[in-house]
């Protein structure tokens, strides 16, 4: 019974955690879908790959989603014809580079600025990384006769941009994914705006929420049957111990806003760039997030994105860990 409880007591927790960020991301994901026309939208965002990466890597700070949030709203950009540069590098940095994270690290940190000031240079870094890699991949178009629009090759078959020149109402297109086809003056309403963000929210609350319930229930499991004091002990060596907080923050899945508070009770025992490693890979992909990526993204897409981030990260924490600690 007290197992039970104990697993009842992190799931509702992991939920809570992780469930406000996701319906943040969900509610800018449809008002973009709204208010924003996907032609301005994209006109609005540079093409060229350096600038993109480094606009979309910033982006969190003035839309500060976190972590879960930033997976719906990096879609909705995809699906608005938004640059890759921009989307993926916005997908890496938003669930760091924010003002909510950046002041929770602070708190948790507040006699170690430099884990503050290197959490925010490196996931921009990765994030800038990213998005210049996957920016060089040339799209080729959607020649289907039902549709007509570009696909980007990051989203599954059926998930792209649809013309906004006609008005009709909720038009499913995918597995996950809804668009409308509204004209100028629907956009100009307000009634008809707020009631296609309202529909728009609450079909993508029905269908990302679940997927963040399994992944909670999943990491809730992982927690309860498996021995983390034992994975501590692991560490002994600096490339363990990045290995081992690297396994923790997958497992734990704290969130980017709550690893640093986790963190703060192994300074002393843990050095930095193992420490590092922790606050970076986790804040990119943990046990929740997993499944909104798979369900988002394609799954090539989502394999190459943990690879790279996986080894920008061991990189970045080697070298921590070997020479600057």
């Amino acid at each position: 019974m007290t197992h039970l409880s104990y697993a009842i007591t992190l799931f509702l927790s992991l939920l809570m955690t992780s469930l406000p960020f996701l319906l943040l991301g969900i509610f800018v994901s449809s008002w973009l879908l709204v208010f924003v026309d996907e032609h301005q939208l994209t006109a609005k965002f540079p093409h060229n790959r350096i600038l993109g990466a480094l606009i979309g890597s910033s982006l969190g700070m003035i839309i500060p989603v976190c972590q879960y949030g930033n997976v719906p709203v990096t879609r909705r950009l995809l699906m608005q014809g938004a640059p890759l540069s921009v989307a993926i590098s916005f997908l890496v940095a938003s669930p760091t580079v924010n003002p909510i994270v950046l002041w929770l690290t602070w708190q948790a940190f507040p006699n170690q600025a430099s884990i503050l000031f290197y959490r925010l240079l490196l996931a921009w870094l990765i994030a800038f990384i990213l998005g210049l890699i996957f920016s060089t991949h040339t799209e080729k178009p959607w020649t289907s006769d039902e549709y007509t629009s570009p696909r980007c090759y990051l989203l599954p078959s059926g998930t792209f941009l649809l013309p906004s020149e006609e008005s009709q109402p909720l038009h499913r297109v995918g597995n996950l994914v809804y668009e409308y086809k509204t004209t100028t003056t629907a956009r100009k309403s307000l009634k008809v705006g707020l009631s296609l963000l309202w529909q728009n929210a609450v079909q993508e609350t029905l269908e990302l929420g679940s997927i963040l319930i399994i992944g909670c229930a999943i990491a809730t499991l992982v927690q309860v049957f498996l021995p983390q004091g034992q994975i501590l002990n692991w560490g002994q060596s600096p490339p363990s111990q990045i290995l081992v907080m690297i396994l923790l923050g997958f497992i734990l899945s704290l969130g980017s806003p709550n690893s640093g508070f986790f963190l703060s009770f192994f300074t002393s025992t843990f050095l930095k760039g193992s420490l590092l490693s922790f606050l970076l890979f986790s804040s990119v992909v943990d046990l929740k997030s997993l499944g909104l990526l798979f369900f988002v993204l394609r799954v090539k897409a989502v394999v190459y994105l943990l690879i790279l981030v996986l080894e920008l990260t061991l990189l970045s924490a080697l070298i921590f860990n070997f020479y600057l600690s």
